[in-house]
C-alpha cells in the first residue's frame, strides 16, 4: 500500500489519514530531526480521537516511503483493535459480550480475554475505582446519546447494581467471560488509546522504526527513543480547563524516558449538561456519580500506555492521598496533579526526582 507524501507544509489525506514529511530540519512539537535524518509526521483519525505519529529515521539511509509505511501499518493495527474493543460498533467482539454475557458465559478472542484480565489487575490493583463496567452508569447519564439526564436515586441505585468489575467471572481455561448482574456493559474508554499506542510501538518497532512521539488527542503520549539532544522528552501540562483558542500556557512539563508513556485525564475533556451545571464523563464507581474533585487534570507516567492510561483516570477519581498511596507501592509510576486550591492551581509530583 502506498501514501502520497506532501511538500513541506501541506498535508495530502489517502487511505484517512494524513502525512507530513520532510527531511534534516523539520521539526514538530518543539523538536527537530537532527543531522540529516529523515522525520514523517502522520495523523490518523480513530477511537474518536485524532492520532499524530512523529517517526524518525535511525539513519539518513531511511527513506520517508520507508517510515511511512511503517506508519501506515501502525494505523491499520489501531484500526484492528477499535473493531475489536469498541462498543460503538454493534458486532465488535466487545459489543457481542456485553450484550450475551449476562446470559451465560460467552468465549471471547485472546486479544479480548487478555484486555478483560488486564482491566480486572487495575481495578484491583486500584481499589476499584478503575472500573470498565462503568457502561451502565454512562448510559444512565447520557453519555452514550451526548444528551444529560439527572437520573433519580432509584435508577441510580438500580444503575450501580450493574456495575462492578467484581461481578464479572473470567475462566483462563476457555477464555469465557460471564457477567453475574443483568445490564452490565464494558467499556474500555479508560484504556484503549493507551492499548493502541503499545500496538502501535509494537509495530512500528517490527518494521524498523525505533524512533518515535505517539499521541492520541490530548490524553496519552508514548516515546520510542531519545529525541535530539537530549536523553528524555518534555511533555507540556496543558491548562486544565476549556480553552479553544490555546490563550493560556502550559501549567507544567514533565520528563519521560525513552520506552515511557504520559497519560492525562480531566474533567474538561468530555461531559454533559444537565440544568445548566456540566457533568464529567469522568465516574466513581462507588458512587455511580462523575467525579466531583478540586482535582482539575491528573496525570500519570508509567511502562506502558495501556498503564498510564488507566492509571491518569484513576488518579483523577482517587485524588491527592490516594494517588500517593499507589505511588508508593509501584516506584515505576509517577503522577501529577493540577489542584484548584482557593482560587489558584498547585502543581503535585509525586515520584519525580527532587
Amino acid at each position: 500500500m502506498s501514501t502520497q507524501r506532501s511538500e513541506t507544509g501541506r498535508a495530502v489525506r489517502r487511505h484517512g489519514w494524513a502525512v507530513l514529511a520532510a527531511l534534516a530540519g523539520w521539526a514538530a512539537g518543539g523538536w527537530a530531526a537532527e543531522g540529516d535524518l529523515p522525520a514523517v509526521h502522520m495523523t490518523h483519525r480513530a477511537m474518536g480521537a485524532e492520532f499524530d505519529f512523529v517517526l524518525v529515521g535511525d539513519s539518513p539511509q531511511t527513506t520517508p516511503d520507508q517510515l511511512t509505511y511503517a506508519g501506515e501499518a501502525a494505523f491499520e493495527a489501531i484500526d484492528r483493535l477499535e473493531r475489536r474493543i469498541s462498543n460503538w460498533i454493534e458486532e465488535s467482539p466487545v459489543s457481542v459480550m456485553n450484550r450475551r454475557a449476562s446470559e451465560g458465559p460467552v468465549v471471547v478472542d485472546p486479544d479480548l480475554f487478555g484486555l478483560m484480565e488486564t482491566s480486572r489487575r487495575f481495578y484491583d490493583d486500584t481499589g476499584g475505582v478503575f472500573d470498565v463496567t462503568v457502561g451502565p452508569l454512562l448510559a444512565l447519564w447520557g453519555f452514550y446519546r451526548e444528551k444529560g439526564v439527572l437520573p433519580t436515586p432509584e435508577q441510580l441505585a438500580a444503575a450501580r447494581e450493574s456495575v462492578g468489575m467484581n461481578r464479572v467471572e473470567l475462566d483462563p481455561a476457555t477464555r469465557a467471560v460471564r457477567f453475574t448482574r443483568p445490564g452490565m456493559r464494558v467499556d474500555f474508554g479508560g484504556i484503549g488509546k493507551g492499548l493502541a499506542l503499545d500496538r502501535a510501538a509494537e509495530i512500528l518497532r517490527q518494521n524498523g522504526v525505533n524512533r518515535a512521539r505517539l499521541h492520541s488527542s490530548t490524553s496519552t503520549i508514548v516515546v520510542m527513543g531519545t529525541p535530539p539532544a537530549s536523553k528524555t522528552w518534555g511533555v507540556e501540562i496543558t491548562w486544565p480547563f476549556e480553552d479553544p483558542e490555546k490563550k493560556h500556557p502550559p501549567v507544567a512539563e514533565v520528563e519521560i524516558a525513552p520506552g515511557e508513556s504520559l497519560s492525562t485525564s480531566g474533567a474538561s475533556e468530555r461531559y454533559v449538561e444537565i440544568d445548566g451545571k456540566r457533568y464529567a464523563h469522568i465516574f466513581d464507581p462507588r458512587t455511580g456519580r462523575p467525579v466531583d474533585t478540586n482535582i482539575r487534570s491528573a496525570s500519570a507516567v508509567a511502562p506502558t500506555g495501556t498503564e498510564s492510561d488507566a492509571l491518569s483516570t484513576a488518579f483523577f477519581i482517587l485524588g491527592e492521598d490516594g494517588a500517593r498511596a499507589y505511588c508508593a507501592k509501584h516506584p515505576a509510576v509517577r503522577a501529577l496533579l493540577v489542584v484548584e486550591r482557593e482560587g489558584r492551581l498547585d502543581i503535585v509530583r509525586i515520584n519525580f526526582p527532587e
